[in-house]
């Protein structure tokens, strides 16, 4: 792990990175030399190869990194992952110029993300309230249909170089979020009301809440 490494190694892997993330702007990694990279780094060839063995094993490394420290944001409130992921772009816009619209590098945060995400759902609606006639399929595609969109959102504001307020993108993507959530528990007790005794695949049976603590249509969302 690279947290119990020496100061001096995370120092010099943090360097090639910056390096590598600055030539990969401005060519492909093919044209990009050691050389090339451990100049714009201030590190000697032999440091280099003692950490990795070629270019492309620093790429594999740099896109690792930017997979985990993303994860640490998805850790925490999925509800607030957006918020945090649209920070850690703005911070790091090199970065997420690289491999943001890298279809293996969405895949992963999706993952990274979807566990989270359907502990949140659950924990706002509860799990006999709102979930519990939902198949484990039926969740898992609203999840998807949200994560997938949201990340695509984000790459298409880093493809066009960030022009839009992220304040406003966060904005918006919390008002998706909200939007899907409140369908898939809507659509979940709705099947709970016509089905009451018939059991879930998570093993509940249908429960039907009263007053209007979740919204029957679109026109009454927020």
């Amino acid at each position: 792990m690279e947290k119990n490494e020496d100061r001096r190694v995370r120092k010099t892997k943090k360097a090639l990175r910056q390096a590598l993330i600055e030539l990969l702007n401005e060519k492909s990694i093919q044209n990009i030399t050691v050389r090339e990279l451990t100049d714009r780094a201030d590190v000697h060839r032999s440091t280099f190869y003692a950490n990795f063995c070629d270019v492309y094993a620093l790429y594999a490394h740099t896109e690792e990194c930017a997979v985990r420290e993303i994860g640490e944001i998805a850790s925490g409130d999925a509800s607030l992952f957006f918020g945090g992921l649209i920070d850690y772009v703005n911070a790091n816009r090199q970065t997420a110029r690289l491999f943001f619209g890298n279809i293996d590098f969405s895949r992963r945060i999706t993952d990274l993300l979807r566990d989270s995400c359907i502990a949140c759902w659950c924990e706002e609606y509860g799990n006999e309230a709102a979930f519990a006639t939902a198949t484990p399929e039926e969740t898992d595609y609203y999840i998807q249909f949200y994560i997938s969109g949201a990340i695509g959102a984000v790459a298409k504001w880093v493809s066009e170089d960030f022009k839009y307020p992220a304040e406003k993108l966060a904005e918006h993507l919390a008002d998706i979020e909200h939007r899907v959530r409140m369908s898939a528990a809507t659509h979940s007790l709705e099947a709970g009301s016509r089905f009451p005794d018939a059991p879930s695949a998570h093993g509940h049976r249908g429960t039907h809440v009263g007053g209007d603590a979740f919204p029957r249509s679109r026109e009454q969302f927020p």
